[in-house]
């Protein structure tokens, strides 16, 4: 299942400025993969690839284009601490943004 971008987004609004539907690779989302730009307020971005019944992977990009953080689904290392979505936004907000 694919996340929803719209609750996403309610849950955090205090934290996010932006969401645009295109990822890292500037391609629009299309039928079983998403892809979005999340702006957060300190202007660091979080560019998102969701494949459905496949799994993620994402960039998180500071606000002079250096990148902060990768994950890519075929990545052998396990991710206990961001398994979908919702914990990698609830922990850039978290750890990162501090609201």
């Amino acid at each position: 299942m694919l996340t929803d971008l719209e609750v996403l987004t309610k849950k955090f609004a205090p934290a996010i400025k932006l969401v645009e539907d295109i990822d890292g690779s500037r391609e629009r989302s299309s039928e079983g993969i998403q892809r979005a730009t999340i702006t957060f307020i300190d202007d660091t971005k979080l560019c998102v690839t969701e494949k459905l019944n496949v799994g993620y992977s994402y960039d998180w990009i500071s606000k002079d284009g250096k990148l902060l953080f990768h994950h890519d689904n075929e990545d052998k290392t396990p991710n206990f601490n961001h398994r979908d979505l919702h914990s990698i936004v609830r922990g850039i907000v978290t750890f990162h943004l501090l609201i």
